[in-house]
């Protein structure tokens, strides 16, 4: 017996997790544990495009995955940044701040004094294209396990 899901369903997916409105899945280009991309199902070049649907359930799809985040790498902070400049569909980068990253930030930038979030994740970008942990795939799927699925 085939049964059918409806479209409200969560949906495992092998490399991330899906709500009715939303894909969640990590970062290809930059392949940092709990960097992680937020796109919509129906593709949009704008916020304002997004079915009102959508825009409901927006902050609590981004709560949730950053929730899991926070669960599984305890950063000091999940930035979350919404730029849509290599490609022209409306993503959220959900990045997050460790320890561990801003300290390798600050030993190449010994100048700067204030942080920048949006030159740090350039620079981690740029910097980090294999995973950086052993355990990445672990970490991530982990993140994955932890999204509440009734978002």
């Amino acid at each position: 017996m085939l049964l059918s899901r409806t479209v409200d369903e969560p949906i495992a997916e092998p490399n991330g997790y899906a709500n009715a409105h939303f894909r969640i899945e990590p970062c290809v280009s930059c392949p940092i544990a709990g960097y992680l991309i937020v796109s919509p199902r129906v593709a949009v070049s704008s916020l304002s495009q997004l079915s009102s649907d959508a825009r409901s359930s927006l902050g609590n799809t981004l709560a949730a995955a950053t929730r899991a985040i926070e669960a599984v790498v305890r950063p000091e902070r999940v930035y979350c940044l919404l730029f849509a400049e290599e490609t022209a569909s409306v993503h959220f980068h959900l990045f997050p701040r460790t320890y561990w990253l801003l300290s390798q930030y600050m030993r190449t930038h010994p100048t700067e004094r204030e942080i920048s979030g949006p030159r740090l994740l350039d620079w981690a970008r740029n910097t980090f294209r294999s995973p950086i942990s052993d355990d990445y795939q672990r970490t991530t799927r982990a993140i994955f396990d932890g999204i509440d699925r009734n978002i």
